[in-house]
């Protein structure tokens, strides 16, 4: 009899266990197995540059990499400028505009052609696009510090850019015009400041505008 009672209340316990079932199992955690998101080390005050030869923090005005790991701390012999020095005011890119040395290129859709030659008087041809004219060139500073364009016009956009970033503008001031139609012989009219550094790749754009072309220099002020 005893037996037959013990078998009954394991037969109810089984029935009592098989209806509240097993507990539910967690929902899978809907970030595993994926990549995650790699954090920039250099930020918030500059950015990470990834390259063959290593790794290395492109720090914003102010701040310099530090010398050990990638971050960017304060620069502390950094003083902020009152205004840009735009040295001889063009009087020695005016003089490549009848000396040389001399360089075309011409903007396409395939390829983006240099314009980093210092001392070099460009002829840049720009390409039809939506009934006006653009293009986009490939310029590395060799230097860091201030870099001055040089124009034939100062009615055509240009920007300098480190990937999507639009760089600011240092500043920009006309020719005298003593030297415009002096040495310049008017081929560049306009001046246009940025600080830049060595080791990075920028683009040049120019347009959309109603000119086919422009002459150009770009130089490192010493």
């Amino acid at each position: 009899m005893r037996s037959n009672r013990r078998f009954l209340a394991l037969a109810a316990s089984a029935v009592v266990f098989a209806a509240c079932g097993r507990p539910p199992e967690p929902d899978p955690d809907p970030s595993e197995g994926q990549p995650q998101e790699q954090t920039d080390p250099c930020a918030p005050n500059g950015h990470i540059h990834r390259e063959a030869t290593g790794d290395w923090c492109h720090c914003d005005r102010g701040y310099m990499a530090s010398a050990q790991g990638l971050s960017c701390e304060p620069d502390p012999n950094y003083v902020p400028r009152d205004e840009f020095d735009f040295g001889d005011n063009g009087e020695h890119a005016c003089w490549h505009v009848t000396n040389g040395p001399f360089a075309t290129v011409t903007a396409s859709v395939d390829r983006q052609p240099r314009v980093d030659s210092f001392h070099t008087y460009y002829t840049v041809k720009l390409r039809p696009e939506g009934g006006q004219y653009v293009g986009t060139f490939n310029f590395k500073a060799y230097a860091t510090g201030d870099f001055i364009a040089y124009l034939s016009d100062a009615s055509v956009p240009m920007a300098f850019r480190e990937g999507t970033k639009v760089l600011d503008v240092a500043a920009s001031s006309p020719i005298p015009e003593a030297l415009r139609d002096g040495v310049c012989q008017g081929g560049l009219v306009h001046m246009v400041g940025y600080e830049l550094m060595d080791k990075v790749q920028y683009t040049v754009t120019f347009g959309p505008t109603s000119l086919p072309e422009l002459g150009l220099v770009i130089e490192h002020l010493q």
